[in-house]
């Protein structure tokens, strides 16, 4: 850890402002976004009478928009104006859940969530990840991620109950219209704070490693997405992030529901809701600081295998769902940051930087399709089966997959480098 300084040239080093903001914009936009559909669930579906898989089939459109938009915003983002980007998806946020706010219809979700997941696509975790990387080598960029990307589980554990308590007293429109001003504030937030050029500030990047040193900063090392695209290891990476996400955006959607369903009360199971996400507070700058120690290829199959574990938790719970939502809780935490943080890890690990904006933008892409069916794909199998048990044994299999495709991933880039 001796890499990590607070100060470069005798000043406060700006790229920690640079993880405060990303900290921020997880904590609030991420959570948003996506960590919170849960929370209205039953109180949207019962008031307006939608089954749970047609309501939630808004997540399906959403994400689908973030995969249009995503790779062309991840090369625009990648060659500046990350300020004026992020402000505006941070404005799409505001109108989308303003909408939502005054749905009384199928239809009107559906259209809005065009809006969130352009939205989404510009502000989580895309730029976060670009910005970090322009701030941060090979040195410390894990435990800088993990540090940036911890704020999805402080905001869950935050906004979880807080907008439960709002929906109780005042009605779930009205915990739209309270999630719709979170994005107005992280608007100015933004457009005070961003920034994705260290030399603008008089700073260099921090914790280069060797090779990221000895390289000329005009040509960066790595694969273009064209280069990138004609290796194995790129679709093996592309379809572990699909099935983990597949995987965590059901856990999301779902989970309130689900802890009822086993017996827990609706309050306790939105504060379960919230320790779960708030588990990451704890996991992400570990497996972070693992990555920096160990390596992107181990700490990426380490994560993968332990939230695997956490579906077939699920599965058993209940059994004994009092004492198991916490083996639950546990299995999330260390296992959720393959979900945010080890992603663009990866992207770094296997292609470099050459065209890392744009190869991230892809990996947004293959979050925004494994997002754009797990919440919906488990509602529609409990409208059919009155369980989620199903679900959990294929959200374990498909997790464990994604480790193995990990792991095969790196074994086929160590043998060609070598």
């Amino acid at each position: 850890m001796k890499d990590i300084q607070l100060k470069q040239n005798g000043r406060f080093f700006y790229g920690w402002v640079i993880v405060f903001l990303g900290f921020i914009l997880m904590t609030f936009a991420y959570v948003g976004f996506l960590s919170l559909t849960s929370v209205f669930v039953l109180p949207v579906t019962e008031d307006l009478g939608f089954e749970r898989g047609d309501w939630m089939t808004y997540m399906v459109i959403l994400s689908l928009a973030c995969v249009v938009c995503s790779p062309f915003l991840g090369r625009l983002m990648g060659k500046g104006h990350m300020r004026l980007w992020i402000a505006a998806a941070c404005l799409l946020g505001f109108f989308g859940y303003l909408g939502f706010s005054r749905a009384h219809s199928l239809t009107t979700f559906y259209l809005f969530a065009v809006l969130l997941g352009l939205g989404y696509a510009g502000t989580v975790p895309m730029p976060v990840s670009i910005m970090i990387n322009k701030w941060f080598g090979g040195k410390i960029r894990g435990t800088a991620t993990g540090l940036a990307f911890v704020g999805s589980g402080l905001g869950g554990m935050i906004l979880s109950p807080i907008l439960s308590s709002v929906i109780a007293a005042h009605g779930w429109r009205t915990g739209y219209i309270t999630l719709g001003i979170v994005f107005l504030v992280l608007m100015v937030l933004v457009l005070l704070l961003a920034n994705d050029k260290p030399e603008s500030k008089g700073f260099s990047r921090m914790g280069e490693d060797a090779s990221e040193a000895a390289v000329d900063k005009a040509e960066k090392k790595g694969m273009t997405l064209a280069e990138a695209m004609r290796t194995p290891q790129f679709y093996l990476i592309v379809v572990s992030i699909v099935l983990t996400i597949l995987a965590s955006s059901a856990l999301l959607a779902n989970s309130v529901a689900y802890f009822v369903d086993c017996g827990i009360n609706e309050v306790k199971a939105a504060s379960l809701h919230g320790f779960m996400l708030g588990s990451l507070i704890i996991g992400k700058p570990v497996m972070g600081a693992v990555t920096d120690r160990l390596g992107i290829k181990v700490s990426s199959v380490l994560t993968t295998i332990i939230f695997a574990g956490t579906f077939a938790v699920l599965f058993i719970m209940p059994s004994a769902p009092t004492v198991l939502v916490f083996l639950v809780i546990a299995c999330y935490g260390l296992g959720g940051p393959t979900i945010t943080v080890i992603p663009p890890l990866m992207v770094n690990g296997l292609f470099g930087e050459k065209d890392y904006g744009t190869l991230v933008g892809i990996t947004n892409m293959a979050t925004s399709i494994g997002g754009a069916f797990g919440g919906t794909v488990a509602a529609k199998i409990y409208d059919m089966t009155g369980s989620y048990s199903s679900f959990w044994i294929v959200a374990c299999v498909a997790v464990a997959c994604a480790a193995l495709f990990r792991f095969v991933a790196f074994r086929v880039a160590d043998k060609k480098a070598a």
